[in-house]
């Protein structure tokens, strides 16, 4: 196993920023074989890094390290007595039971090697046990691939059939639990000990004239991102009868679902986003479950479905929220968008702001981001959703027209920014509340931050040795971002 690397989203992270790298063919490294297949480039053809790792049901603690995945195959096959191929040196995607139930899902990249369509079998995945997984491949962890499910140990793919002998170099992939009944054993679902590739190795030198960039929140806008940057973001959005009601001669439902269809343009393929929905007294569903966003589409359709009736059932809605995470681990981000108060009261004792505070005190992590849309006349209402962010450490966005629920909900969920070199060349990609980016080699680059609309900021100087901050914070409504702190 290569040596330990952060576990989490690290959206399009090539480390080409840190790298001076130049395709160089097979550099002077010893061959390897592992279960039959010889890599030219040695251990050099394995992942060295883990971008995503989410778990379906029921893995247990021994088999959910990430980590066990990167480099060479090193499960042993053995002195695992009525296990059913589970091997601690490998990592379970876990088992679902339909589709709609949380996706295992495995992303790994390659640093100091790529994927290229060549002769014969490209991709060869070391898995445990007999169960399948989705593979699929990414130049950027962004778009993606499909190459069907693989078994074996290994399992081997030819891209050629799904890439057509592009030519790209791919960094990244992606393996997805397929749904499949009941499994109890100790490692359900595909267990991946290895991932290899039979594309180049890179020839790499380190840039010792370097610094860093750091992006941040600062003020109050940092308070949104304590503890880094949610994994997990569910939309919880109004319906109910006054928002048929007109803002500047435009329907407050049909301005909302404008915005949140362009928001969830935004997102990031791959990230964890659900939709759940309220309108008339106990009433509320789960439109889109929890799961990593790749059917933009699908997501965008359910928004625009909505129709407006009944009252506001906030507290009963609040109440349904764990289940939609279930299980899933990593701080959970809530933007509950709403244009007024709790209006439901079949359980007088049955309030918003007692039903927030009682998740936190039950031991959910999950903060709540309040935007209230068009509140601005009732104080009652602005002040009891405000008092719902507030209970669980969220912040609360006001709204009162189309251009200002675009910013609130820019603020309120995890947007990402970009670099750019001098040549216009992405170098990376990171969300507001990750880790910063790797070291970068001295020059000037362009930063942009992915808010609404976004903020560009131009020659911006690294140095050597010298760390550059951006940082980001919330002023009349809207953000602004600078170099310096």
């Amino acid at each position: 196993m290569k040596a330990r690397a952060h576990v989490g989203w690290i959206v399009g992270g090539l480390l080409l920023a840190t790298l001076v790298a130049s395709i160089a063919g097979i550099l002077a490294a010893q061959s390897a074989t592992y279960s039959g297949v010889t890599f030219p480039i040695g251990d050099r053809a394995f992942a060295d890094r883990v971008a995503e790792y989410v778990a379906a049901s029921c893995v247990r603690d021994a088999f959910d390290d990430a980590e066990e995945a990167l480099g060479p195959p090193d499960a042993t096959r053995d002195g695992c007595q009525g296990c059913g191929g589970c091997d601690t040196h490998a990592v379970s995607l876990g088992f679902r039971l339909s589709t709609i139930d949380a996706r295992g899902v495995l992303t790994l990249e390659f640093v100091d090697n790529v994927l290229i369509d060549g002769q014969g079998a490209d991709v060869f995945v070391y898995n445990t046990n007999d169960r399948p997984c989705e593979v699929a491949i990414s130049v950027d962890g962004f778009e993606w691939i499909s190459l069907g499910t693989t078994t074996g140990y290994p399992g081997a793919i030819d891209i050629g059939p799904y890439v057509g002998g592009s030519g790209t170099q791919y960094r990244f992939v992606r393996l997805t639990d397929v749904p499949a009944d009941e499994d109890h054993s100790a490692c359900p679902g595909a267990s991946i000990d290895a991932v290899g590739v039979m594309g180049p190795a890179e020839a790499i030198a380190f840039d010792t004239a370097g610094g860093s960039l750091k992006v941040e929140a600062v003020g109050q806008l940092a308070l949104m991102f304590e503890g880094g940057a949610a994994q997990r973001l569910l939309i919880v959005l109004d319906h109910t009868s006054s928002m048929s009601e007109l803002v500047d001669g435009e329907v407050k439902i049909d301005i909302a679902k404008d915005v949140i269809i362009d928001l969830v343009d935004d997102l990031a393929v791959g990230s964890s986003v659900g939709l759940r929905e309220f309108a008339g007294c106990g009433h509320t569903s789960l439109l889109v479950p929890m799961e990593p966003l790749y059917d933009k589409a699908g997501f965008q359709a359910k928004v625009a479905s909505l129709t407006t009736y009944g009252a506001t059932p906030i507290a009963f809605t609040l109440q349904q929220i764990p289940g939609d995470f279930g299980t899933l681990a990593g701080t959970k981000l809530v933007l509950l968008v709403t244009d007024g108060m709790e209006t439901c009261r079949e359980e007088p004792d049955l309030d918003p702001v007692d039903v927030a505070e009682k998740l936190l005190s039950d031991g959910y992590d999950l903060r709540i981001n309040v935007v209230g849309f068009d509140v601005g006349r009732v104080s009652e209402a602005r002040d009891q959703l405000m008092q719902i962010a507030q209970a669980t450490g969220g912040a609360y966005f006001e709204a009162s027209n189309r251009e200002e629920l675009r910013q609130a909900l820019s603020l309120s969920a995890p947007f990402s920014y970009s670099v750019y070199d001098a040549n216009g060349t992405l170098v990376h990609s990171g969300r507001l509340g990750d880790a910063g980016p790797p070291s970068l080699p001295t020059g000037t680059y362009r930063v942009v931050i992915n808010a609404s609309p976004p903020i560009v900021l131009e020659n911006v100087v690294v140095s050597n040795q010298q760390t550059t901050l951006v940082s980001v914070e919330q002023q009349n409504g809207g953000i602004t971002a600078h170099v310096g702190p």
